[in-house]
């Protein structure tokens, strides 16, 4: 099952994998905690609790609030992985009018 997150922040390991902690919207509630707009969120996870998620090569490092592609790598949907960038990134409170 592939699905899109936010990228918070990265790190690399010792052994130079990519790291990226990405927030899910669906399973980590919404980019900022102000977006449910005063709305109950049960399921908001802080961003210094976000699970870091190791990533294939990308073509630069992504930067806070740009979409990622994350991939199940288990049958369970319990672990994923970083496969790449969308070009899309958050951009809270924008409307086409």
């Amino acid at each position: 099952m592939i699905t899109y997150g936010y990228v918070k922040s990265h790190t690399y390991t010792n052994d130079g994998t990519l790291y990226v902690k990405v927030r899910i919207p669906s399973v980590h509630g919404p980019y900022h905690k102000s977006d449910a707009k005063g709305k109950t969120i049960r399921n908001y996870v802080p961003d210094d609790r976000l699970p870091e998620y190791p990533s294939l090569l990308l073509p630069y490092i992504p930067h806070e609030g740009e979409v990622v592609a994350l991939c199940s790598i288990n049958d369970s949907n319990s672990e994923w992985m970083v496969i790449g960038l969308t070009g899309g990134s958050y951009s809270g409170g924008v409307t086409n009018i």
